[in-house]
């Protein structure tokens, strides 16, 4: 879950796929160009007990808006971004300013890159690739962005691969035993040292990935597929992932879903997902449906809907979650 919808979106606008707004460009190439974007909604939770506020509230906010200048000179580029965004579940849900990415990188020719700084990790990019709902599926809670980050990228024509390997980059709280403090970070930087990467064959019609990532405290093997037949996308993904935060147990999880995604006209597609969650030490294996629809209003706005029903709630009792989001970028 919390896919970040505009975070994908983003990607593809500063990797020069989409059109930001240019600031400058000179004959040569180098340029500077804006982008941004912002997406406003949340969750609605059937049972008041299960939300983070208990009874006062069946509503959760998870707006978010980032900003960012990317430039390039010769084969050197470099990218600055902030964002607004919320502090997880919890009664202290206000927006915050975090500078995301501050990085450079450098084109060494069309099928090598190498990146250093606070920036993606190389499994950020594809952790919810045959995912196709917008936001309630079961997902993967990889690394993210991280501080000291070196990022390799290569491009092979159908074969597309990355790694990375962040440095201990902690930026939050910690106990006496110098142990991080979850949900104390101001970045993903929590994972620490930690490598990952993926490789994957990119067909017009096929796509299939294999990822993963091993660090002090979290390891994670995954499957990813998406195969289009005209107006009709199957996807799904299959992940193996072990969490141990704050010195305590490991915490194991092995999940999957499947989807299909139809699309209705040129604007609207209808969308459902099969998803199974077998934690660790859970009495019951999790089993929720997730059904919803996203609407292309303009080619930068996009308005999505969902509802989860199933094993959703807190410890995978039954229940239901509704999401709806408005998507702008530019």
């Amino acid at each position: 879950m919390n896919k970040k919808v505009l975070a994908v979106v983003l990607s593809s606008l500063v990797a020069g796929t989409a059109q930001a707004a240019t600031i400058y460009k000179n004959d040569n190439g180098d340029n500077i160009k804006l982008y941004g974007g912002a997406e406003v909604g949340g969750t609605f939770v059937s049972d008041t007990d299960k939300t983070p506020f208990g009874t006062d509230t069946t509503y959760v906010d998870q707006s978010f808006a980032t900003i960012g200048l990317k430039g390039q000179t010769g084969g050197f580029y470099g990218k600055f971004e902030v964002d607004a965004e919320r502090q997880d579940w919890t009664r202290d849900n206000n927006l915050r300013l975090v500078i995301d990415k501050l990085m450079v990188g450098f084109n060494f020719n069309e099928h090598h890159a190498l990146e250093f700084g606070r920036t993606d990790t190389a499994y950020d990019k594809v952790d919810s690739f045959g995912d196709l709902s917008n936001e309630l599926s079961t997902g993967i809670s990889e690394a993210g962005d991280q501080d000291n980050t070196i990022r390799y990228i290569g491009d092979f024509g159908k074969i597309k691969l990355s790694v990375s390997h962040s440095l201990e980059g902690w930026d939050g709280e910690t106990n006496d035993l110098n142990q991080p403090v979850k949900y104390s970070y101001v970045t993903d930087s929590l994972y620490g040292a930690v490598t990952n990467g993926y490789i994957g064959y990119y067909g017009e019609t096929f796509t299939v990935i294999l990822a993963g990532e091993t660090g002090d405290e979290t390891k994670i093997y995954s499957a990813h597929a998406e195969a289009k037949f005209g107006d009709f996308t199957l996807g799904g993904l299959v992940f193996d992932q072990t969490k141990n935060f704050n010195g305590g147990t490991d915490t194991n999880t092995f999940a999957a879903n499947i989807g299909g995604k139809y699309a209705l006209n040129e604007k609207t597609n209808l969308i459902a997902t099969f998803n199974y969650e077998d934690i660790e030490g859970a009495e019951d294996q999790n089993i929720f449906g997730v059904f919803g629809a996203d609407y292309m209003y303009a080619k930068n706005i996009k308005l999505a809907a969902e509802v989860a029903a199933g094993d959703v709630m807190d410890n995978g009792e039954s229940g239901a979650l509704f999401f709806a989001k408005a998507f702008y970028w530019f």
